[in-house]
């Protein structure tokens, strides 16, 4: 590596250079492709939103030279362009998955970035399953080590950092030129935490696709020579002194038969926050025990990091905007219990804004669990506790831990999920076809068939 480069640009940039396909389990293979279907079965369930329709009209559309297309409506836009656009989509309904460890992120964020880009160069699957698992591995990683959201910084930081290498490596980019892109990537690009806190904005599902954008943007300016600041990481106003004051050395990335950054993140199945999972869940069956009209007290008892994420907020109590209504636990275990399920409908309806739903909250008191706290994220618990008017307690207790994270649902319950949220804006006949596409993405000759497939 050039002397410029430091122990941490060396590592990830080798990393992204010198990983191959043949150096891939078939199980990291399998499970890329279960969440670039998902991820695709979200962004058409988000097709008509108005952030959406925002991102469209904003991204420029071009007819010739390097171009992405839009999912959806198969228009032209650049590669950046086509990123933001599809990564708004595929982010608004917060249903595509997440990685939670010391801190937080939705690696699938960039799936937009790596198909717009794949889809410029004329890349095929494999080289697309490739970068996609390069992306998710390094900004894992960085989840599992870098404390970046509870110094105040958000997602996008080691989200732009795994694009713009994912992106690097798709355009074959010289050692020398993978630097600039990281540093041009790093430097301009860091991201407030204040995106995710108190009345929540359409920025929220927005500023991830941002980073993608970004990333490319670096990458494609590194490709044509541009150069970018020298110690982005380790430099006196380089990323560690200007976020979280420390250097760090991130977890082990992963080659061969190693458990994948891809095989451990948490795939939703209710558009909602990925620490109001669980209480939906545990919602639900506390629901077959107890009527919610029958609720006179209800007790939420969590751990720490959930109870900060999705409850300490006040505006979490009272959602005003329906991105601060899926981020609510208190939303996720009275929907849960009145209703049954949380669709993305239950926010397009506004039903958070609703006096039962409100008149249930207010019966309800959250307590942090030290014994759960102790354990998280590792394991993760919801208890619930609920009394009616006569004093008769009723009590539902669920955990999730990094083995059930792995298993995830099954392929049937991801295709499930995959045609329900496409038949908001898709024939069954070409989602399936869809859905069969992007489930043997390996063998797929021209990325640019799956973004066809897209059309509705």
């Amino acid at each position: 590596m050039e002397k410029f480069t430091s122990p941490l640009e060396a590592h990830l940039i080798e990393y992204s250079m010198s990983l191959s396909f043949e150096n891939l389990s078939q199980k990291a293979i399998n499970q890329a492709k279960r969440r670039i279907t998902d991820t695709i079965g979200g962004a058409l369930g988000a097709f008509e939103a108005r952030p959406v329709e925002i991102a469209k009209a904003v991204v420029p559309k071009v007819k010739s030279g390097t171009t992405a297309r839009i999912w959806g409506s198969l228009e032209k836009s650049t590669p950046e362009g086509a990123a933001f656009a599809n990564g708004t989509m595929l982010r608004y309904l917060d249903i595509n998955d997440t990685h939670r460890t010391i801190d937080g992120s939705h690696p699938s964020d960039n799936l937009g970035g790596v198909i717009a880009l794949a889809e410029a160069l004329s890349l095929n699957g494999r080289d697309t399953l490739l970068a996609l698992i390069i992306s998710y591995e390094i900004q894992c990683r960085f989840v599992d080590t870098v404390p970046f959201n509870e110094n105040g910084w958000d997602q996008p930081v080691p989200g732009v950092i795994a694009m713009a290498l994912a992106a690097g490596r798709m355009l074959n980019l010289s050692v020398s030129s993978m630097r600039d892109a990281l540093s041009l990537a790093v430097t301009p690009n860091l991201c407030t935490y204040q995106t995710r806190a108190g009345e929540l904005s359409m920025w929220k599902g927005a500023a991830a696709a941002n980073g993608a954008r970004q990333g490319i943007f670096a990458a494609l300016l590194a490709s044509k020579g541009m150069t970018g600041p020298f110690g982005a990481f380790d430099g006196i106003y380089g990323l560690w002194n200007q976020t979280v004051k420390n250097k760090y050395s991130i977890a082990p990335l992963s080659f061969g038969k190693s458990l994948f950054g891809v095989e451990q993140t948490n795939i939703k199945m209710f558009p909602v926050r990925d620490s109001c999972q669980l209480p939906v869940q545990t919602a639900r069956d506390l629901r077959k025990k107890i009527a919610a009209e029958d609720i006179k007290s209800l007790k939420i008892v969590t751990y720490g990091s959930a109870y900060k994420g999705a409850v300490e907020d006040p505006e979490l109590w009272a959602p005003k905007t329906r991105e601060t209504a899926d981020h609510s636990m208190l939303i996720a275990v009275t929907l849960g219990l009145i209703d049954g399920t949380i669709t993305p409908e239950s926010f397009e309806s506004e039903r958070f804004l609703d006096k039962d739903v409100l008149d249930l909250i207010s019966k309800t008191e959250v307590e942090i669990s030290q014994e759960f706290s102790a354990i998280s994220p590792a394991i993760r618990t919801c208890q619930l506790i609920a009394s009616n008017n006569e004093g008769k307690s009723f009590n539902s207790k669920h955990s999730l831990n990094a083995k059930d994270i792995e298993l995830g649902p099954s392929d049937d319950e991801i295709q499930s999920k995959f045609y329900g949220l496409t038949e908001r804006v898709m024939k069954n006949k070409r989602a399936k076809l869809l859905f069969e596409a992007s489930m043997d993405l390996e063998n797929m000759a021209k990325i640019s068939t799956l973004v066809d497939l897209t059309e509705v």
